[in-house]
């Protein structure tokens, strides 16, 4: 017996954090209406007001719509948050914060950290007789960043950089060592 009318279906979905191995997940909810004969179509505007509001309800009540918060753990010291995350603009704190990779102190640590410079003064840790270059951050000396990372190629300071051990400016300072020495010196022998 063929249907006695039109069916309708509502659905809604919702983006979860990704499961522990990585993998995406989503939420979705959906109502049918059936058909009925003599019924005329449902509100479909408060229908789905009520749906997404029932599926925010039910991500939240299951505890996966979160990310894992991170007052399960004592805030991290200022110099590991800026060994982890090497922040150097505010957005990026923000960032930070909004992703749940940082908690409400260390987003407050890192924001006083990284606020903007006046002009004419230095950023906090740099004194003006460092020897670095007016308005450009060098990050640590080129020695320092041979030593502990072990790097004696421009190809290992890439792998380096690939792993965000070190920033951009700490690379680029890298390559310009590199480039500094013999040609062929920065790369070791293909057979290596």
């Amino acid at each position: 017996m063929p249907p006695e009318g039109p069916q309708y279906e509502l659905s809604v979905e919702q983006e979860l954090p990704a499961a522990a191995d990585g993998a995406p997940r989503r939420a979705r909810l959906t109502v049918r209406w059936p058909p009925t004969a003599g019924v005329g179509a449902p509100e479909l505007g408060p229908a789905l007001h009520d749906l997404i509001e029932r599926l925010s309800r039910a991500v939240e009540a299951g505890g996966v719509g979160v990310r894992p918060s991170s007052e399960g753990r004592p805030d991290r010291a200022l110099s590991e948050l800026l060994e982890t995350y090497r922040p150097r603009q505010a957005e990026l704190v923000e960032l930070l914060h909004a992703d749940g990779e940082i908690s409400d102190g260390e987003f407050e640590l890192l924001r006083r950290h990284v606020a903007p410079v006046p002009p004419g003064s230095t950023a906090p840790g740099v004194s003006p007789a460092s020897g670095a270059t007016p308005g450009r951050s060098t990050g640590r000396p080129v020695e320092e960043l041979l030593r502990v990372y072990q790097i004696a190629s421009l190809r290992q300071a890439g792998a380096v950089r690939a792993r965000r051990q070190i920033s951009f400016e700490e690379y680029m300072s890298l390559k310009r060592h590199f480039s500094a020495e013999s040609p062929g010196a920065s790369e070791p022998p293909s057979g290596a």
